[in-house]
């Protein structure tokens, strides 16, 4: 009986993985950019992918509100002539987490050591303080 009662049990419990699993995967390709800003790599990958296709305006939804109005097309066009240059291994090599103003913040730095940008996390979100792309 026990061994029925534990089949049971872990099949309800796979039965549950594969739905959770299968209802990530089904988002679409698309989908919100809350997924892909939700680690300090993800972010500066989304915003990567982000200038090399031109998008102003999901660019500009990475970046912290002090900040934001100041992403253009024009900077955006000039960065992706530039994208082209980079891979995001050499954007992001590594991440000095810390905090300000009550707010977990990532500094993120380059393959060649250099400070790319500070990202702050905002309501789950990674959110770059900084116009790094400019």
């Amino acid at each position: 009986m026990k061994r029925l009662t534990l089949s049971v049990a872990l099949l309800v419990l796979g039965s549950l993985l594969a739905a959770c699993n299968a209802a990530s995967t089904n988002a679409p390709s698309g989908a919100a950019a809350g997924s892909s800003l939700g680690d300090p790599k993800s972010s500066i990958a989304y915003q990567f992918d982000q200038i090399k296709a031109g998008n102003v305006d999901k660019l500009k939804a990475c970046l912290t509100p002090r900040v934001r109005d100041g992403v253009t097309q024009e900077v955006v066009d000039k960065a992706k002539t530039q994208a082209a240059q980079y891979t995001i291994d050499d954007l992001y090599a590594s991440a000095e987490m810390g905090e300000a103003d009550g707010k977990k913040t990532a500094k993120v730095k380059m393959k060649n050591g250099r400070t790319l940008t500070t990202l702050v996390e905002t309501d789950g979100q990674w959110l770059a303080d900084t116009i790094w792309f400019k």
